[in-house]
């Protein structure tokens, strides 16, 4: 069967676009990941702690990391901050946690970013979302990417990652339709299951990157539907459960430190990698069956979401095929429980010099003001610049004439992130950054 000229354009673009694919500034990103560095002063602002009370413990403990000098700066790595967070956290004498690890018995807890339009944010916002619930609170975090593109993959990944090689398994080999046309799903023991996870830099953050055979995923899923029983809408929420009861917490902080008092770093790098206190998924901008499955797994879903005209047009369809999907599903399996959480829209990209991006929040907030948030994205040139590298805001070493801008969107990323964990964990100590962002904006 002959294909024309098309078939060798396809075969050429791939060819080219494999070779190029911006992959030199991704590679330096690669090889560099998580280079950056916080002074005492930021360390001591992310455990919510005062330096002095930092620079005591610093002299008091053992085992607190020395960092690096830089000039007469002492900074440390996220890893040292961690380490640091389980020092303190660990403390008999500690007055507060500041290690918010579940506890055994606790389900890990699911929170899934969709939206039907790509170019809205979404990955942006799950990656940030992911790296401040690590940074602030100490929390595991699994970041699964279901989009073929792997684009929130690219914030988590090193060299000893390799993207986008058909061997690397996804998301469709976790829940066990990586084969096409198969009748069942392939069975994985928890362990397999476990194994799918992939470290990352960032200390606790494991990754189930995307990748094309994703795709294969909804083909799998489609043919199930039609040959066997299979619940094909709930293979990821049942697949979370059969790894999550195998591989939950087993240490608690408390056992970090051995009858002597001393910390033991042993039993924190075990407990820093045994289990995920929260996953969190990027869906593809689509609603297939895949995507389908990541909005049934999650206890909370949130839709980033821009504020033009067409754009909400889109979302008005989004949330209506997911409605008839969901009347579809309960119409026959009505004990299944789905988003037992706080559900959310976050506005993104809002250009606030513009009163019109501005005035549709206010009117959406109005009428919905449980599903609508009051913090928001703006656009900013600062994020642009820091996706450029592959990094997120809390990542990205600006150059001194973008110092301003990226002060000013890490501010505006902590409010976004501060208003989704007072909606998905109410019981974490807020940190106050949502609370300003609205004072400033809604007085």
């Amino acid at each position: 069967m002959a294909y024309g000229q098309f078939e060798q354009f396809i075969r050429n673009m791939s060819r080219v676009m494999g070779a190029v694919n911006t992959r030199l500034q991704r590679d330096l990103t690669l090889r560099t990941r998580v280079a950056r560095r916080f002074s005492m002063v930021e360390v001591a602002s992310l455990l919510g702690v005062d330096t002095t009370y930092l620079t005591r413990i610093s002299n008091e403990e053992p085992a607190f990391p020395d960092g690096e000098k830089r000039g007469r700066e002492r900074t440390f790595s996220p890893s040292e901050i961690m380490l640091i967070r389980a020092l303190i956290g660990s403390n008999p004498a500690a007055k507060r946690p500041y290690l918010h690890w579940r506890r055994k018995g606790q389900p890990v807890k699911v929170v899934t970013f969709g939206a039907q339009k790509g170019g809205t944010g979404k990955s942006l916002s799950a990656a940030h979302f992911a790296q401040y619930v690590n940074l602030h609170y100490g929390l595991r975090v699994g970041v699964i990417d279901a989009d073929p593109q792997a684009t929130v993959s690219l914030y988590f990944a090193d060299q000893s990652l390799p993207l986008f090689q058909p061997d690397t398994p996804t998301l469709a080999d976790f829940m066990g339709v990586d084969t096409p046309g198969a009748d069942d799903l392939t069975e994985r023991t928890p362990q397999d299951l476990d194994a799918v996870w992939h470290p990352t830099p960032w200390p606790g953050i494991k990754l189930i990157p995307g990748g094309a055979n994703i795709q294969n995923g909804d083909i799998s899923l489609f043919f199930m539907s039609q040959r066997s029983h299979v619940p094909v809408y709930r293979v990821l929420k049942d697949t979370i459960a059969k790894w999550d009861e195998f591989n939950g917490p087993k240490t608690a902080v408390e056992n970090l430190r051995g009858d002597n008092g001393r910390f033991d770093h042993e039993a924190y790098e075990t407990a820093l990698n045994e289990t995920l206190d929260v996953i969190v998924i990027d869906q593809q901008p689509s609603l297939t069956l895949m995507q389908l499955n990541g909005l049934i797994a999650a206890d909370s879903v949130v839709i980033p979401q821009t504020m033009k005209g067409f754009d909400l047009a889109t979302l008005a369809t989004y949330v209506s095929n997911i409605g008839e999907y969901l009347e579809f599903i309960m119409g026959f399996e009505a004990d299944i429980e789905i988003g037992a959480g706080e559900h959310m829209v976050l506005p993104t990209i809002v250009q606030e010099q513009n009163t019109q991006d501005t005035d549709q929040i206010v009117e959406l907030y109005r009428k919905a003001p449980r599903e609508v948030l009051q913090v928001w994205y703006g656009r900013s040139d600062a994020i642009a610049n820091a996706a450029e590298e592959y990094k997120s805001i809390y990542e990205y070493l600006p150059p001194s004439s973008r110092r301003v801008s990226a002060r000013a969107f890490m501010a505006n990323a902590n409010a976004v992130n501060d208003a989704l964990v007072q909606r998905i964990w109410p019981d974490l100590p807020p940190r106050e950054f949502a609370a300003k962002f609205i004072e400033e904006r809604w007085g």
